[in-house]
């Protein structure tokens, strides 16, 4: 089945239980769990309970192959060069690792302040304890960095650039290509995280070119958590040798040989044992997106966050997110008086996105993240129950007070 987004909403929304009881527009932060994914979890407890060990060779054994070669086809890549990975800092690490006690010529890594925290943390203890530095680039308060900035400070000694495909807290899309030519002529790798540009803009790393790219399935993909993947390189992949790993990147696991040697393609980058129930979760919104299609999500996303923007303009909040459609991902961020207890407000009324704290510079902001499932008249309600909420001040009876 393809589905129309145009003539087939209403029978897409069916899919997600969550839609019937309120707007949802949280979907960069947890996608809406589609209603199949109950049965796929059935049939992981039906293996377990009706074959115990057995249902590893009857299914488990291969999960982590099948759903990785599934993301791939939303990052066009090539066949088993996606491996999925319980997090994204863990992704972070398996990578980072490979380039232990090698290139001592090279030592800088290259990042901004714009990355997830999580990633922040991870690379900077790596960076302890590897004796690398960290050139970070600061993005000064605006919603994102321009690439030459970043290319600027690419050099011989830089090992890896470290950055975001799409900004998480402003959704500003990096032109990621040019940074990846620079990289690569300097000599350096490129560690892109980019957790929230698949199942809502298109991707292609055969085009970008880059070394490594990390994801997930939580977000756009509706696939929950656990559902980290970690794409290498191929002819990269190949020449790896990950220091962080585990027995099922061996060449023959079921050996339990002492000694380790590698395994071919991807694989060589997982590490102990998959998170099997989680994989079973990634399954049913790997399938729907595929059969709506990525440029069909583009194209209404773009639609709908210009929606919002036009609407933040008439009720005079300040965007904190590019008005650029091309330098936008899927996401809108907006600044307004009182944003933490008028998001609790919001919810109240069955409206569900969220709060970001700023930091530095930043201003704080309400994240709006409609999917290929979300109605435009949601924008409007939401709109409309925000004027409510400031006009009539019953954002005050909600604490101010993060917790």
């Amino acid at each position: 089945m393809k589905w129309k987004l145009d003539d087939d909403l209403d029978k897409i929304r069916d899919e997600f239980p969550i839609l019937s009881k309120c707007v949802y527009l949280l979907s960069n932060s947890l996608g809406a769990v589609p209603r199949k994914t109950k049965e796929e979890l059935d049939r992981f407890y039906s293996l377990w309970a009706e074959f115990g060990a057995g249902a590893w060779d009857r299914e488990w054994w291969g999960m982590a192959n099948r759903v990785g070669n599934a993301v791939s086809q939303f990052l066009g890549g090539e066949k088993n060069s996606v491996t999925m990975q319980s997090n994204a800092t863990q992704c972070h690490w398996i990578a980072l690792s490979t380039q232990f006690k090698k290139n001592i010529s090279r030592n800088k890594i290259i990042m901004t302040d714009h990355e997830f925290p999580s990633v922040i943390y991870a690379i900077h203890k790596i960076a302890e304890f590897t004796g690398w530095t960290i050139d970070m680039v600061e993005s000064q308060g605006e919603i994102g960095i321009d690439a030459q900035r970043i290319i600027d400070r690419i050099d011989d000694n830089t090992l890896f650039v470290s950055t975001s495909h799409v900004c998480f807290k402003t959704a500003f899309v990096q032109d990621i290509s040019q940074i990846a030519k620079k990289a690569k002529t300097a000599g350096a790798l490129t560690l892109i995280d980019g957790y929230h540009a698949p199942g809502t803009i298109p991707v292609n790393l055969n085009d970008l070119n880059v070394d490594f790219y990390i994801g997930g399935c939580l977000k756009w993909l509706c696939g929950g958590p656990g559902n980290a993947f970690l794409y290498v390189r191929p002819e990269l992949s190949r020449e790896s040798t990950p220091i962080l790993t585990g027995w099922f990147a061996h060449k023959s696991p079921l050996d339990f040989d002492i000694k380790m040697e590698y395994t071919q393609e991807a694989y060589r980058f997982l590490s102990g044992t998959p998170p099997i129930p989680s994989l079973y979760t990634a399954i049913t919104g790997l399938n729907i997106v595929k059969e709506i299609g990525i440029q069909q999500i583009r194209k209404k996303s773009s639609k709908q966050t210009s929606a919002i923007i036009q609407n933040a303009k008439r009720h005079g909040f300040k965007i904190f997110s590019s008005e650029n459609s091309d330098q936008r991902g899927g996401a809108v961020s907006l600044n307004c008086p009182h944003a933490f207890q008028v998001r609790q407000a919001l919810e109240e009324r069955g409206f569900i996105l969220d709060f970001r704290k700023g930091q530095k510079q930043e201003c704080d902001v309400l994240r709006i993240a409609p999917h290929f499932y979300s109605k435009d008249e949601e924008i409007d309600q939401l709109f409309e129950a925000w004027e409510d909420i400031l006009h009539k001040k019953t954002y005050e009876k909600y604490s101010s007070e993060l917790t």
